[in-house]
Parts: structure tokens; C-alpha cells; sequence
């Protein structure tokens, strides 16, 4: 008897043991745990210092004032299509676009000041919200120089993007128009942005996500661009990045 006892407790000795390595925390608990941990990441930390890690993490605001021009080809897929996007940028705030979806090209172009799209033989101008995202886009100095732009910032918490803790941060433009960028708690870079889009037919929401972060020329740029909107989803790979080569000002000339 004492035998099988003893036996009996050994047996229930090994299954306590066992059950304590899988413990289920309970979902409250686990909210809890949650919380004090984004509690603590929140502590002391402004979206000023978010930012200026990005910066400080894609390469430097020395590094970014050395671009005075910059030539990136993208290459994906938009509604079952294969497309290049060109990118051309131009120190201090010009701007070209290029994207060419089999033998058709959509031109649009900042010189500055103002904004046009070109299709086939139509021109037109862009105004509005648009404009102004234009004028951000071009800009290579933004991210360093926010106040220069009447940029203001709002921490709104932190989010979990691709199951990594990012911060979650407001911009908000001089017109009052509104974004939000992701920067990852870890790497300070940004892994996502969202903006609401208002156009003619319609708002819509807008969700970038940046990943495949590699040097280019002495600045991180994410090499894999994911983009949903609405329906559609469009994925875009980063085939090449040239800094410096030159670009004439002649193509930014709007007519």
C-alpha cells in the first residue's frame, strides 16, 4: 500500500510539473502584460526622439544633405500587371514620376511649385491635398526638417506590425491634413504608413508597408514596398538606387 502511494504521488508530482511548463496565462492577464509592457516602451519617449532615431537609423542627417538627386526604378505588379515605376528626385523639392504598364506611360511631375499629371495626350493639374503630398514627396529634407514644413507630430500609442512592437506616430500637415507612420521600436525604422486618400471618386484608405531595408549609397531605402488600397494590392521591389549622378533640371520643366 505504502508502495502504491508513493507511486500515486510521484505520478501526480510529474503531471504538476508538467502542467506548470504549459501554464495557459489568462487572456486578462496576458492583457495586462501587454499594457505594462506598452507602458514602458511609452515612458519618457517623445515623437520628436521616434523621428529623430529614424534618421539617425536610415543613415544621418549628414548623409541625407549629401543627396542632390536620387534615381530609383521600382518593378511589381498592380491588378495582375507588370509595371516600372521611375523615381526622380531632385534637391531641393523637384520631382518626377514615371510609370509605364506595357506600352502605356503616366508622367507626374513637381517643379517646385506646381504639379502635373501627363497621360497619352491629356495634361492636368493637380491640386489640393494631392499637391501638397507632392510637395512632402519631393522634399529629400523632410524628415530632419519637419518645422520647416509645418509639420506637427502626435505619439498615439504603439501597434504590433508583423509581430514586432512599432510606434505609432501622427503627422499632421500645414493644409491640416493628416498621415501615420509606424517606426519600429527595435530598429527605429518605418515598417508602415496610413493615409486617407480624397479624391474625386471617393476616400480612400491607403496602407504602405516598408520592409527589406538595405544601404544605399550610405541611406537605408526599403527594397520591398507592399500597397493596399481599397482592393487592390500592389507590390512593388526596389531594382536600383543612384545617388548623385546628375540629373538635368530640364526634366522637371513643365509646359
Amino acid at each position: 500500500m505504502l508502495i502504491r502511494i508513493f507511486v500515486l504521488l510521484l505520478v501526480t508530482a510529474s503531471f504538476s510539473l508538467y502542467a506548470q511548463d504549459e501554464t495557459v496565462i489568462p487572456d486578462s492577464l496576458k492583457e495586462e502584460l501587454e499594457s505594462r509592457n506598452v507602458q514602458e516602451l511609452m515612458e519618457g519617449i517623445t515623437a520628436e526622439q521616434i523621428v529623430e532615431k529614424y534618421v539617425d537609423a536610415i543613415g544621418g542627417v549628414d548623409a541625407l544633405m549629401n543627396i542632390q538627386d536620387r534615381t530609383t526604378i521600382m518593378r511589381g505588379t498592380a491588378m495582375g500587371q507588370s509595371l516600372t515605376i521611375l523615381v526622380y528626385q531632385k534637391a531641393p523639392n523637384l520631382l518626377k514620376q514615371q510609370i509605364k504598364v506595357g506600352g502605356m506611360s503616366q508622367d507626374i511631375i513637381f517643379n517646385g511649385e506646381k504639379g502635373v499629371m501627363k497621360f497619352a495626350e491629356q495634361k492636368m493639374d493637380i491640386t489640393g491635398e494631392e499637391l501638397e503630398r507632392l510637395k512632402i514627396e519631393a522634399s529629400i529634407d523632410v524628415m530632419y526638417n519637419l518645422p520647416k514644413y509645418g509639420i506637427k507630430l502626435n505619439l498615439l500609442g504603439i501597434e504590433n506590425i508583423n509581430s514586432k512592437p512599432a510606434y505609432k506616430v501622427e503627422f499632421t500637415y500645414a493644409s491640416g491634413t493628416k498621415s501615420q507612420k509606424f517606426f519600429d521600436v527595435a530598429s527605429g525604422l518605418i515598417v508602415k504608413e496610413f493615409e486617407v486618400l480624397n479624391t474625386a471618386q471617393g476616400s480612400f484608405n491607403r496602407e504602405t508597408y516598408l520592409d527589406d531595408y538595405r544601404d544605399s549609397e550610405g541611406v537605408m531605402v526599403p527594397y520591398k514596398i507592399t500597397q493596399n488600397m481599397g482592393p487592390q494590392q500592389m507590390e512593388f521591389t526596389v531594382s536600383s538606387v543612384k545617388v548623385n549622378t546628375g540629373i538635368k533640371e530640364e526634366i522637371f520643366k513643365i509646359e
